[in-house]
């Protein structure tokens, strides 16, 4: 399962999508970093559930990389420093300084997203993340789930 969350005051969204292969769970992360709901701070994690018993969580943004027009790419390292995201010359953002690049940036994002999403890059060092295999029996394709009380049905389920 994948989590893409933001909770501020009385507010916020939530992302999750439940899957049964990598594939799928790297669509997911693409789908929501790309949408800019990654670039507002957040939850961003996957987690991985046998038999319903939670096996494992691991925080995605370190091994996450994305490059957006105008930018270099942009990674987080497990410190929380980030590299890149440095205006390239001649773009969009350049002569901007960091903190302007980023107050416009989340919906920036979304209008290159909704016009043509596949130009926001999106990837993820999932050996780095190094995620355990899942064993037979997997959650079949379309099946839902119920995790600590809640059901979610199978794919995306956004709040």
């Amino acid at each position: 399962m994948f989590e893409g969350s933001c909770w501020q005051g009385g507010g916020g969204w939530e992302h999750l999508e439940v899957g049964n292969n990598l594939e799928e769970l790297d669509a997911s992360v693409a789908y929501y970093v790309r949408t800019g709901s990654w670039a507002a701070g957040h939850t961003f994690v996957v987690r991985v559930y046998r038999q319903g018993e939670l096996l494992v969580e691991r925080e995605l943004e370190p091994f996450l990389t994305v490059k957006v027009p105008g930018l270099t790419a942009m990674r987080s390292a497990e410190d929380g420093r980030a590299s890149g995201g440095v205006p390239e010359p001649g773009g969009p953002y350049d002569g901007m300084d960091e903190a302007a690049v980023w107050d416009v940036l989340p919906q920036e994002m979304y209008e290159i997203a909704s016009e043509s999403p596949e130009a926001i890059e999106v990837s993820v060092d999932w050996d780095g993340v190094a995620l355990p295999e899942l064993v037979s029996p997997a959650l079949p394709t379309g099946v839902g789930v119920t995790l600590d009380g809640r059901e979610l049905r199978y794919g995306r389920n956004s709040t």
